[in-house]
């Protein structure tokens, strides 16, 4: 879920928002992980396409999260035009910081990973490996409260492979699903399947895992 408040502000402004519009549907390169008090055009969660372009005040700001490249960007202020791997942000500030994240998670192609010199979560807990429920995964997360961006789907079905009589479902918001049921975070060493459409996946939460905020690139799966 995502913070707000990260940056202390409280004037009510709009951040101006442009996309071209094409005929072909553009993939989301960028979502927005968070924004300033005073940024209401463009909530958090919102997906960004390559082309599109904030003009953020100077008291204005938000953090972008890079799907490819792994790029966590904190700007402040300036006109901000989206890339395919970061910004090009023009009389504002902007700081970066590349995020150890999961390309399996991200559904990269092996070309992308290189480029974003990800790195997936580790479980310590070797016992894992003799376990054939979390052997099922794909990808094991940092975090208990994992996003998913399915933007195909309406409902996405959760199965909890330890349990698998427990299921629940999950309603989008423009594209985006928050996993865990009733705000309560997924379990430590739990496996899940998420299904949709004609697709499944099974992922596992890290032994070590964390309800505490993470950086959304930890906690994100494209489905």
């Amino acid at each position: 879920m995502p913070c707000r408040g990260l940056f202390p502000l409280t004037t009510i402004a709009l951040m101006a928002w442009s996309g071209s519009v094409s005929a072909e549907p553009r993939p989301p390169v960028a979502i927005v992980e968070d924004a300033t008090a005073n940024v209401t055009a463009i909530p958090p969660f919102h997906l960004l396409r390559e082309g599109d372009s904030l003009s953020l005040a100077s008291d204005q700001g938000v953090i972008l999260s890079y799907l490819q490249s792994c790029q966590r960007e904190t700007i402040r202020g300036g006109q901000v035009a989206i890339g395919r791997l970061q910004s090009d942000v023009t009389g504002g500030a902007v700081q970066r910081q590349t995020i150890s994240c999961d390309p399996a998670a991200l559904d990269l192609t092996p070309a992308e990973a290189s480029q974003s010199a990800a790195l997936a979560f580790r479980d310590p807990d070797s016992a894992a490996d003799a376990d054939p429920i979390a052997r099922e995964a794909a990808f094991v997360l940092a975090s208990r409260l994992p996003v998913v961006i399915a933007l195909d789907l309406a409902n996405l079905t959760i199965e909890d492979r330890r349990n698998p009589a427990r299921t629940w479902q999950v309603q989008s918001t423009d594209g985006i699903f928050e996993l865990a049921a009733g705000d309560l975070p997924l379990d430590k060493g739990g496996v899940y399947r998420i299904s949709g459409g004609d697709r499944s996946l099974v992922f596992r939460i890290g032994r070590e895992a964390t309800d505490a905020p993470l950086p959304l690139l930890k906690r994100l799966i494209r489905f």
